[in-house]
């Protein structure tokens, strides 16, 4: 099978717009923990976001373009490996920044990728 058709996990899109963090659009590894997390999210809750999935090949065509994105540490671990075999030179992820005790609603950890040409 060709890495290009890998489920890394979802995105939440609203018509045309898709849910970030500042510019980065979030990927998510499972329904369950991106549903639990636009309910508990005040900005996201009264919006009809819908779950789309994110492949590997849309997110590495995104990344060269210039997108950044936010993985949370389960999409991460499935993206890493093939972002690697795809030439992206990715430093080891480290999830294990613990989040301030003051935040609203739970925290969602997410690592940041975005695509730095030396000849930008």
């Amino acid at each position: 099978m060709s890495s290009s058709r890998i489920l890394i996990g979802y995105i939440a899109a609203l018509n045309l717009d898709v849910l970030c963090d500042g510019d980065a659009c979030i990927v998510l590894g499972s329904k369950f923990k991106f549903r639990s997390h636009l309910a508990n999210n005040p900005q996201t809750r009264d919006k009809d976001y819908a779950l789309k999935k994110a492949w590997f090949d849309d997110i590495l065509i995104g990344i060269q373009y210039g997108a950044p994105y936010a993985f949370d540490e389960e999409a991460f671990r499935l993206f890493y490996p093939l972002a690697l075999r795809a030439g992206l030179i990715l430093p080891p992820p480290d999830f294990n920044v613990t989040p301030p005790p003051d935040l609203p609603h739970p925290a969602l950890h997410l690592l940041r990728v975005q695509w730095f040409s030396p000849f930008q």
